[in-house]
């Protein structure tokens, strides 16, 4: 199967693993390209809607899989067991969003071998609410696809709480590691959307608080510092 590179991100990182379980699995292509490459033992492709859920059934038949694939209809992790949490992928939604899948299936979060997420938006909540719920980001990666940078998380559970500065919740750590190629293209994409967002608080109110559960909720002069360090990182 030809995956885009945002999906073949996804694929190519999942861990050798006795179940996987992909959450908003649309297509099923993920659940299908890592039963096809011996990835894993068996999959489970989960989603909310039984429209998409028909379609990945049918993809699931077409490459023979119905024995390796089973498909649940569900929100979130709740038609995944506890014991079959090895390794999970949310993605193609926005960070509000998995936390939010995250928090209310903690348990099952917590004893996966790995977290790969994928957000579209408020990767800096999703961040902050890992560290914050004793998860560590082991990595982040870049991908572009159709002139879009996808970033994707991964995270464990370690049990250690830790706070990280503004700068870390709303660029990523690891992004640093190991993303040469796209790296330069991500830290602008990001610069732009500070400098977006100061000029669009600038024209209206600067000082209005936002709320905590808000995707714009960072403050004005946090966002201020965090395009700065950006701009002088940039400039080196």
């Amino acid at each position: 199967m030809k995956l885009n590179a945002r999906l073949r991100m996804i694929a190519d990182s999942i861990p050798q693993c006795s179940t996987l379980a992909d959450i908003g699995t649309d297509h099923a292509y993920i659940p299908i390209e890592a039963v096809t490459a011996g990835i894993c033992k068996k999959a489970l492709a989960a989603d909310l809607r039984p429209g998409p859920l028909r379609i990945a059934q049918s993809n699931i038949k077409k490459y023979g899989l119905e024995d390796f694939i089973e498909t649940r209809l569900g929100d979130g992790l709740w038609p995944i067991e506890v014991s079959e949490c090895d390794v999970i992928v949310i993605a193609g939604m926005g960070g509000l969003l998995i936390k939010k899948i995250l928090s209310d299936s903690f348990e099952k979060a917590r004893i996966s071998r790995k977290l790969l997420l994928q957000p579209n938006n408020a990767a800096d909540a999703l961040r902050k609410w890992l560290y914050e719920n004793g998860f560590d980001i082991t990595g982040e990666k870049l991908a572009e696809d159709a002139g879009k940078i996808y970033c994707m998380l991964e995270a464990r559970w370690t049990g250690i709480i830790t706070q990280k500065d503004d700068f870390t919740y709303y660029i990523g750590e690891k992004i640093f590691e190991a993303n040469r190629q796209l790296l330069d293209k991500y830290l602008r994409k990001k610069l732009g959307e500070l400098n977006k967002i100061l000029w669009g608080r600038a024209q209206s109110d600067p000082d209005r608080v936002r709320r905590s559960d808000d995707e714009t909720s960072i403050d004005t002069d946090t966002c201020r510092t965090i395009r700065d360090k950006l701009q002088a990182y940039l400039q080196r």
